[in-house]
């Protein structure tokens, strides 16, 4: 009986031991929250940028800059961890900022440094700029203090980018730089006096290193083409016509004889006019609208098949035709050479009439409206 009792004692202590607490735990006063990191190069020295919230004073948010130097990009990391007091979270980082020119180089090495840091997390959102990064990060904080430009919400996720602008994480950048039949295009951005930042198209990596870039049009493209969500945007036909995209639908048909790959592309929308001369019929806006469409699309995929790059996933539909010897050379030898068609259907679904109200029973509206 008492052997039982001491057992049940010492049961006790020991989940009680277990029940203790976090014994590494530290007070969130003595951390650091960095929201935003930005990279450069400086005279053979990697230059690293945190934007951390600091203290809050009377439900008033600051941000404070603070950056480092060092050779290498975790060494420059480290500089910056000895100039504060308090232990710095990168779990916390949700936007990364690269310097273009490092793009041009190769951020390989950068993104699989990235990937490596056990305390970096893989979900932030990755751009490259083109302008002096301390000039950049030094206008953002000013802007959030004197204009009030929302920072924070901006890098809330549920918001995300515009339909012209890419988003991509950094995970996404990890895998498109070691994938064999796919590759990434980079937000390319640059600051603005009165909010948090300008786009400015895309850049497209190659094996970790900048090769060409698009526009924001061509970037729309690639969105309509590879993210189901993309929709309720408009799309300028010419300077007098707008359209409001509602509805759209994707298709690939595509033939593999084996060197020779015929592929048809398929894009149907249900559009709303929001904006046109009144001299345009309904045939007219979707005549224009489904051959610009057409013509945009397909200029794009030829420009990537001449970079020999696949940033819209048309190689990743047809890699379950090839080994995994013949994929590596994918890019390279079979994707330039595929037969593309582009093809485009619209329904307008409001064409935008207005009221004749000099006409009292309306006779008018109702004719158009039986048409």
């Amino acid at each position: 009986m008492k052997y039982n009792y001491w057992i049940k004692i010492l049961s006790t202590l020991f989940i009680l031991m277990l029940l203790s607490g976090c014994w590494d735990s530290r007070d969130i006063n003595y951390r650091s929250m960095p929201i935003m990191m930005g990279v450069t190069k400086e005279e053979e020295l990697y230059h690293v940028y945190y934007i951390i919230p600091v203290s809050v004073v009377s439900e008033q948010r600051n941000l404070a800059k603070v950056d480092g130097k060092g050779k290498t990009l975790v060494d420059a990391i480290e500089q910056i961890r000895k100039k504060i007091e308090t232990t710095i979270d990168s779990e916390h980082i949700d936007f990364i900022v690269i310097d273009e020119k490092l793009g041009e180089e190769g951020v390989e090495n950068i993104i699989n440094t990235f990937m490596r840091m056990r305390d970096m997390p893989a979900t932030p959102s990755v751009a490259f700029i083109k302008e002096d990064m301390n000039e950049y990060f030094e206008l953002m904080i000013s802007n959030f203090e004197e204009v009030g430009t929302p920072i924070f919400g901006f890098l809330e996720k549920q918001v995300g980018w515009d339909i012209y602008d890419p988003e991509v994480s950094l995970w996404e950048v990890y895998r498109g730089i070691h994938s064999h039949t796919s590759d990434i295009a980079i937000p390319l951005i640059g600051s603005n006096q009165d909010l948090t930042m300008d786009y400015l198209g895309a850049s497209i990596l190659k094996n970790g290193q900048i090769v060409d870039r698009i526009s924001s049009v061509e970037v729309m493209i690639m969105n309509l083409l590879s993210d189901e969500n993309v929709i309720k945007t408009f799309v300028t036909i010419d300077d007098t016509t707008n359209v409001e995209l509602v509805e759209r639908d994707v298709k690939y048909d595509y033939t593999v004889n084996g060197e020779n790959i015929d592929l048809t592309i398929k894009l149907e929308f249900v559009v709303i006019v929001a904006e046109a001369d009144d001299h345009l019929t309904d045939q007219d806006i979707q005549r224009m609208f489904e051959e610009k469409m057409k013509n945009v699309t397909l200029q794009l995929v030829q420009k990537l098949q001449e970079k020999q790059v696949d940033i819209l996933g048309i190689s990743d539909r047809l890699r379950k035709n090839y080994t995994n010897s013949e994929l590596k050379n994918f890019l390279n030898e079979l994707y330039p050479n595929i037969n593309v068609n582009v093809e485009v259907e619209a329904v307008i679904e409001n064409n935008g009439k207005i009221r004749n109200l000099n006409n009292d029973d309306f006779k008018d509206w109702e004719e158009d409206s039986v048409r």
